[in-house]
């Protein structure tokens, strides 16, 4: 790796501190550059060097190794900007936080959106590259368009319903980051405010609380991962720090000194149950770094 000209570098980065998880080792280098200049020079250097790379955002949704990153990590969480573009649309920089976007632009204005975002942790960039959502809509629905940093610049990109579908989207590769995005709202008669405490209320009733990842698993078409681990009798299950949440078993917490391999051991006997009962591949809905 050649000399580090940011002075936004920090070295030997603890990412277990960057994730909701809380595990993990350290990165090599993370980059914390803080407005869109900053972000398009280090991604442009991170591509030119050797050593492995990936772009972060709020770590709610990555599963880091115990041995950490041997490369450059590019955090997108102190592009923060938000400008009001008029007709109920708004152009979100990437490392905004998800839960704000709700709580101070989408209920204040009774915007379509609550019951789809409400209590999804992450930030924007984070929620557009794995189209978070629930039941009621996703992320990836309320947006326009993005702005890209590529392997080969600057790009916005328009979008369009073929470009997501369920926890995917096929708009930003792994080597770009998600400057920003444009949303375009939508007002409803419906009261967001009451849409939005419901389904809270609802998250905290029937989710546990804790550090984890949110959903470990996709649903399968037509079912739902966490019924079909808790019909395999594993909710409650250990393994070190680690637990089977006997709330959601498509839950897996860091009950304390958990260890990546701790994790990634329940995920794997979490699909070996479900592939022996039901004939189901689970598919993971966490990164699983490196």
């Amino acid at each position: 790796m050649e000399r580090v000209p940011f002075d936004f570098a920090v070295e030997d980065y603890p990412l277990a501190e960057a994730t909701l998880y809380g595990v993990g080792g350290p990165a090599r280098l993370a980059l914390f550059p803080r407005n869109a200049a900053e972000a398009q020079a280090a991604h442009a250097w991170m591509l030119a060097q050797p050593e492995p790379h990936l772009v972060l955002g709020n770590g709610s949704n990555v599963l880091v190794a115990d041995r950490g990153f041997p490369g450059i990590v590019l955090f997108a969480t102190k592009l923060d900007e938000l400008e009001a573009l008029g007709a109920d649309r708004y152009r979100v920089a990437g490392g905004v936080d998800l839960g704000w976007l709700v709580r101070e632009v989408i209920v204040p204005n009774n915007y379509e959106g609550a019951g789809a975002l409400a209590g999804i942790p992450g930030s924007v960039g984070g929620a557009l590259c794995m189209n978070a959502g629930t039941a009621n809509g996703a992320a990836c629905e309320l947006v326009e368009s993005v702005d890209l940093v590529t392997p080969q610049g600057l790009v916005m990109r328009p979008i369009t319903a073929d470009l997501y579908g369920y926890r995917e989207q096929r708009f930003c590769g792994a080597d770009d980051l998600i400057l920003s995005a444009v949303f375009r709202f939508r007002r409803t008669a419906k009261d967001q405010r009451a849409v939005y405490d419901h389904y809270m209320r609802r998250r905290r009733q029937t989710q546990p609380q804790g550090r984890c990842c949110g959903c470990v698993f996709k649903n399968p078409p037509g079912d739902h991962a966490g019924r079909l681990i808790e019909a395999c009798g594993l909710k409650g299950t250990r393994r070190g720090g680690a637990e089977v949440s006997p709330i959601h078993a498509n839950f897996i917490m860091n009950q304390g000194g958990a260890t990546c391999d701790d994790i990634l051991c329940l995920i794997a006997l979490c699909k070996q149950r479900v592939r022996e009962h039901f004939g189901i591949n689970l598919q993971e809905e966490l990164r699983i770094i490196p």
